[in-house]
């Protein structure tokens, strides 16, 4: 067991988030980003009043996404628990980022645009959180088939995802073994 987990005996709040991917249609995915978010034991809102354990967040975003350029296309958003009854009248709020490519700067253009009292904390993380999710998904779908030519690696393609992973970490960082690799590969074509 962890060192620090031997600290605690019981846990008091938990969240969870969940994503999935599906094919659609050669040209669309479907992403799906689940946010749970729970109190284990009763406790005590700022107005004294007291609150039962149970769920405090459940809110669910489905994305349409255009494929390859990742370009959200539709978006819709599903809630269920939430703790205040303004938090119902979110549904909307996301409906800003229809066009956006899932790119380098996504982040901060969603929080640009739906962060803040614009929306909701939860959501807008939740959605920064699904697009690094997006693109793995696009690969896991889009990737378990060969090219036309025959190679698993389609040099268009490959280009232009080595560009979306260049410098997007430490291991896809432009003098790394991943990256080097790739654009070896790249050249020889």
């Amino acid at each position: 067991m962890s060192r620090l987990m031997n600290l605690v005996t019981e846990c008091h709040h938990q969240r969870k988030i969940e994503m999935k991917t599906y094919p659609v249609d050669d040209s669309h995915i479907l992403c799906r980003g689940i946010f749970t978010e729970e109190r284990l034991r009763p406790y005590y809102k700022l107005t004294g009043e007291r609150v039962e354990a149970g769920p405090l967040h459940n809110l669910e975003i489905l994305l349409l996404v255009k494929t390859p350029e990742l370009i959200i296309e539709d978006i819709e958003v599903l809630t269920g628990s939430l703790p205040r009854e303004d938090c119902y009248k979110i549904s909307n709020t996301l409906d800003c980022v229809k066009g956006l490519a899932i790119k380098g700067g996504f982040s901060a253009k969603v929080r640009e645009l739906a962060g803040g009292s614009k929306g909701c904390t939860h959501l807008t993380h939740l959605l920064c959180t699904m697009a690094p999710a997006v693109l793995q998904g696009y690969w896991a779908i889009s990737y378990q088939r060969r090219s036309s030519q025959g190679s698993a690696l389609n040099k268009e393609r490959a280009l232009k995802m080595a560009e979306r992973l260049k410098d997007s970490c430490y291991s896809w960082r432009e003098e790394g073994a991943a990256y080097q690799k790739l654009k070896s590969l790249l050249s020889k074509e």
